[in-house]
């Protein structure tokens, strides 16, 4: 999993590269927790690359999502593929942070 950031604008971009599973769930904790200490408005993530996520990975992206909303900013996920979108869905993280395909 590779994981790259953009800034532009108050916003940041952040596009995932590859599967998040158990074995790099916790790298993507220590990006998220490098993230918030950036000054943004809104988090963007970009899906496109991730063809699958675990459970832990989910967790982790609940926690950055609470950290988020703790500061009174903004979150939201575009670029993916349709069996995440299911699974996003399924567990109603669309009631959460808007999901874009």
């Amino acid at each position: 999993m590779e994981f790259k950031v953009e800034e532009r604008e108050g916003k940041v971009y952040v596009t995932i590269l590859g599967a998040v599973d158990n074995e790099n769930a916790e790298e993507l904790k220590q990006e998220f927790q490098q993230l918030l200490t950036r000054d943004f408005e809104e988090a963007i993530f970009d899906f496109r690359y991730v063809p699958f996520i675990t459970s832990s990975g989910i967790g982790k992206i609940l926690i950055f999502y609470k950290n988020v909303v703790a500061r009174g900013k903004r979150m939201r996920v575009k670029g993916i593929n349709d069996n995440l979108l299911e699974l996003f869905k399924s567990i109603k993280l669309d009631q959460l942070f808007p999901i874009e395909p």
